[in-house]
């Protein structure tokens, strides 16, 4: 075994094919598949699964996956690691974001990590919460902010707030009180994220507990196309504050009788331990959440609330 052959093992699992991971590897498809035999063959068992539409690890190779990317990445940052020593992070980090707060977090985190961390090289993915997720679980960033640490596998959560769920629709009118029963909310034509994400799931939960029925009249998978409805006055929506796009301003409501509360934590692989400079970044970003449910840009209750909060001066 060696490690060219866990680097090709890592390429084809999180490429999905061997055509595909020839190509970002910079090899030839049948020598990357010559390694991938020689490595099957001298551990005795399939680590790769064919399909008709790419290839699958079986058991035995998302372990393997699992712990050469642990040894790989440890090997990649002793360098890192070492300079580090002189108290100064250095090294690569990426993170994922939830999409429907990207907008409020990729500018405040990329320039305050820039500022306080110059020896960082700093990659934020926002996605679905379902995406961001499975690349935290499947180690491909160091942490996450994600609000479904509850169904995720092999990781290490720390809860940092409680949100609750608005109903947000036409725009505000006077006197509009600022709630909204679950019932009420339910019944006015909705724009939804498709069935088995977890926010969708969290809000049918709480309609089937409450014996209400959603009237969800349109699905849309993007924060974007999910807006513009919401913006056309063609349906409301049932969302997280903050806002689901940077400039929609309708009316926000949070949702009562039930309330809708889901916990968000900042969560890593407990096969990808964090780095000096992951750690920091961790620090940042955690001490980040607190001071935006601290001044009301993000809506929701604090879990630890004597963490310290973010020195803006450095």
């Amino acid at each position: 075994m060696t490690l060219k052959q866990l680097r090709y093992l890592i390429a084809i699992a999180e490429a999905g094919s061997f055509s595909a991971a020839a190509r970002r590897a910079y090899i030839a498809q049948p020598a990357l598949s010559r390694q991938i035999a020689l490595l099957e063959d001298e551990l005795e068992m399939r680590l790769l699964e064919r399909q008709h539409d790419g290839i699958v690890l079986t058991d035995a190779g998302r372990r393997l996956y699992e712990v050469a990317r642990s040894v790989l990445q440890k090997l990649d940052s002793v360098k890192d690691e070492l300079e580090s020593t002189k108290g100064n992070p250095v090294g690569r980090v990426s993170i994922s974001v939830p999409v429907t707060a990207s907008a409020l977090l990729l500018p405040l985190i990329i320039e305050r990590a820039g500022r306080k961390f110059a020896g960082i090289q700093l990659t934020v993915r926002d996605g679905l919460t379902k995406e961001g997720g499975r690349a935290v679980e499947m180690g491909k960033v160091d942490f996450g902010v994600v609000p479904n640490a509850e169904e995720l596998e092999h990781v290490i959560a720390e809860p940092v707030l409680v949100e609750d769920l608005f109903w947000i629709g036409e725009p505000p009118q006077p006197d509009m009180p600022d709630t909204i029963t679950l019932a009420e909310a339910a019944a006015t034509p909705l724009v939804m994220p498709p069935r088995g994400l977890h926010l969708r799931r969290r809000i049918e939960q709480a309609a089937m507990e409450a014996g209400v029925e959603l009237n969800v009249l349109y699905e849309q998978q993007s924060a974007p196309g999910l807006a513009s409805l919401v913006r056309a006055g063609l349906a409301a929506t049932i969302t997280n504050w903050p806002p689901i796009e940077d400039g929609l301003h309708p009316a926000a409501r949070r949702i009562v009788e039930p309330s809708i509360r889901r916990t968000v934590s900042i969560v890593h692989s407990v096969h990808r331990p964090l780095s000096f400079a992951a750690s920091c970044l961790r620090d940042l970003v955690r001490a980040l959440l607190i001071e935006l449910v601290q001044d009301g840009r993000w809506k929701g209750q604090l879990i630890e609330r004597e963490l310290p909060a973010l020195d803006d001066q450095d």
